[in-house]
């Protein structure tokens, strides 16, 4: 048969047949089917309307994790389990990513900042498989590279200057150390968040939670480095941030409640100002703490988070109204018909009534405790529901069961393709 007969009868497949080849096909793969031809096209299209995660994914949140390899295969590819539909989708993760063997600081919008073999940064889009590189880590403040006798560079050798805003490095409290990549990236690296879906072509910021004492850095895909937030006097112990429509202005949120702004292109350069006093709570020792804006409510929530203190599971949750004219959080029992969703990811909410399968007044929540989750890779995951009017807990059941590394994240896939 020649190949022109070979190609009409790819074409001519029977729609039963068809349907259920691209049904099981990785979602990548679904959407290059797509391409071969009108037939596949229309079959393609037909196969993604019945996913919401694919039809509709801004309204689709999934928990994004890595599952136990059943083959060779297996081993490069992500989960995503849709709360809307209860299904689970395979996204083969691209080259380059180094997910499986490292791991990834935060998703947002539709993608991942994802560390490498060099303890470099990228952004990674898990279903398009889209990749783009962001400074290297040596122009992080405190990172340098290191130099041998001849004046070289070390290959994937580097020096840090564990200093904060004061700049003070002193021989007996904080002397610089050398480190390879796997060791400064045990060292440095905290979380990350992006303002925006790269793919908008807006300009999105990548903010960067790092040691030491939880300061912030910020790049943009294609800047020369990342720049340090160092003024004014005690930029640390930041927890989660949030960004205005435009991405101009970062509002950081620090373990004690406050929420400072900084207009990342402003005169003078990151000039902060105080939106929210610290918060002196009774519950403040060790909780995870979340900033959302709530445009419902009128204004901001922050959610705290305690974990026990002898079993890796969540004890409470709070969730706080910020009143920005009392300089004070409030806690509130209904947020209306919205779902909050925190963890290692950007921290979203959603409509319920728009989302099928998502639970108003409720918090869906991943693990991503400093002390637990990040200096005990191997420890279990404590992922759930709670409810916020009730106080009651619930637990995540995808039908494929969740590595505890990397951390799983919240996420709404982005099917949309950028240039580098």
């Amino acid at each position: 048969m020649g190949s022109h007969a070979r190609g009409s009868a790819w074409s001519e497949l029977p729609a039963d047949v068809l349907v259920t080849v691209l049904d099981g096909l990785a979602v990548r793969d679904l959407f290059r089917a797509g391409a071969v031809c009108r037939w596949w096209h229309a079959a393609s299209a037909y196969v993604r309307s019945r996913h919401r995660v694919l039809s509709d994914p801004a309204r689709a949140p999934c928990l994004l994790y890595t599952a136990a390899a059943s083959s060779s295969d297996d081993r490069a590819a992500a989960t995503l389990y849709s709360i809307t539909d209860g299904k689970s989708y395979t996204v083969p993760l691209p080259a380059g990513a180094s997910i499986p063997a490292g791991f990834w600081l935060g998703a947002s919008h539709g993608w991942l900042v994802t560390v490498d073999d060099h303890a470099d940064l990228h952004l990674v889009n898990p279903v398009t498989g889209q990749r783009i590189s962001l400074p290297p880590v040596a122009t992080v403040e405190q990172v340098r590279l290191m130099h041998d006798d001849s004046g070289a560079v070390v290959p994937d050798t580097y020096q840090v200057y564990p200093y904060d805003w004061s700049l003070r490095v002193e021989p007996h409290v904080n002397p610089p150390f050398t480190v390879d990549a796997r060791e400064l990236v045990d060292f440095l690296y905290l979380r990350a968040l992006i303002s925006s879906d790269p793919s908008a072509g807006d300009g999105c910021v990548v903010v960067l939670f790092h040691r030491p004492r939880f300061q912030l850095s910020f790049a943009r895909p294609g800047d020369a480095h990342w720049t340090w937030i160092r003024t004014p006097t005690g930029n640390t112990e930041y927890c989660d941030c949030v960004f205005d429509g435009d991405g101009r202005t970062l509002y950081a949120m620090r373990y004690d409640g406050a929420i400072h702004a900084f207009d990342l292109h402003g005169r003078p350069a990151l000039e902060r100002k105080v939106i929210l006093r610290p918060q002196l709570l009774e519950v403040m020792y060790r909780t995870t703490n979340y900033l959302l804006h709530a445009p419902w409510l009128g204004g901001w929530i922050q959610v705290w988070r305690s974990m026990h203190s002898t079993n890796p599971i969540t004890e409470w949750i709070r969730v706080y109204q910020v009143d920005l004219a009392a300089q004070t959080l409030v806690e509130i029992k209904n947020l209306g018909d919205h779902a909050l969703f925190v963890g290692c990811n950007y921290s979203f909410s959603l409509a319920a009534s728009d989302c099928p399968g998502v639970l108003p007044n409720h918090v869906y929540y991943t693990d991503n405790e400093e002390y637990h989750a990040l200096y005990s890779p191997d420890g279990p995951r404590d992922i759930g529901v709670y409810n916020v009017g009730d106080g009651s807990f619930h637990d995540v059941h995808p039908p494929c069961r969740w590595l505890n590394w990397p951390l799983p994240s919240w996420i709404t896939p982005s099917l949309r393709y950028t240039r580098e």
